[in-house]
């Protein structure tokens, strides 16, 4: 009896064990680990949206902000997740045009553009002139709580100073052969606009899906590379950017190239 006892008293502990080791993974996931599921991309990729409380804030900028360009991307994005008109029952993407929703032509009202809007996050295409002081503005009102910025912010293919939105954005891409230069000069816009992406829709539907997802800033760790290159998809070879002087890696800076 007493070696039965014994038995049973082991296979009790050893289930025990077994349970607890089933359950420690969901209290020591890394939520930057992420796992997309077949049925979190059946939710996002659902064409019927609803609305939303929290906003995606796209804003196009320089080579990519011309009328019937951003009619054909938001028209692709409204009907997946809605747009933001507003109301209550507005979508989840709230877009600004440069400079044509911007007073006076000015990047730096942004923050008051996104006014009270709880952000689920923030993606900058072709970033104008002065952009680094309006990210800079949005994270100062977050500073000033002691607190960083709560929602991701991704650049792309900026025309601004990169040093500087590096500082606030979780990632900065351009192209490995970018055209770009001062916002005033016409030649050098001309030269964005014909080196730009082919299927910036498709990337801005991967960024959003990634906001979506991560909830969360990326964080700048060797991680970064990974994530990025899954944002930017099988068609893009990406690669941190190198100073050509000093020779060291940027940490958030990354240049794409076509496959």
């Amino acid at each position: 009896m007493k070696k039965l006892a014994l038995l049973l008293t082991v296979l009790c502990c050893a289930a025990l064990f077994s349970c607890k080791k089933k359950e420690a993974p969901k209290n020591a996931a890394n939520p930057f680990e992420i796992e997309v599921s077949e049925e979190k991309k059946s939710l996002i990729s659902s064409p019927s949206w609803h609305p939303s409380e929290k906003k995606i804030c796209v804003v196009f900028g320089y080579g990519y902000n011309d009328k019937p360009y951003v009619q054909a991307v938001l028209e692709a994005l409204g009907t997946k997740y809605g747009l933001d008109d507003g109301s209550d029952e507005g979508g989840l993407i709230f877009a600004l045009t440069f400079p044509d929703d911007f007073p006076s032509g000015r990047i730096s009202r942004l923050p008051a553009l996104v006014g009270d809007r709880e952000l689920a996050g923030l993606i900058v295409i072709g970033a104008p002139e002065n952009t680094n002081y309006a990210l800079a503005k949005l994270e100062d009102e977050y500073s000033s709580q002691e607190t960083m910025i709560p929602y991701p912010i991704y650049a792309f293919f900026p025309q601004d100073d990169v040093q500087g939105i590096e500082a606030t954005a979780n990632f900065v891409v351009d192209r490995a052969l970018e055209g770009s230069g001062s916002s005033d000069d016409d030649t050098n816009k001309e030269e964005v606009v014909q080196t730009q992406v082919k299927d910036l829709d498709k990337i801005l539907d991967s960024a959003i899906e990634y906001m979506l997802l991560t909830q969360a800033p990326l964080p700048a760790n060797e991680d970064l590379l990974a994530h990025v290159s899954r944002i930017m998809g099988k068609n893009y070879k990406v690669s941190r950017y190198v100073d050509a002087e000093s020779g060291l890696q940027s940490i958030n800076h990354f240049v794409i190239e076509e496959k």
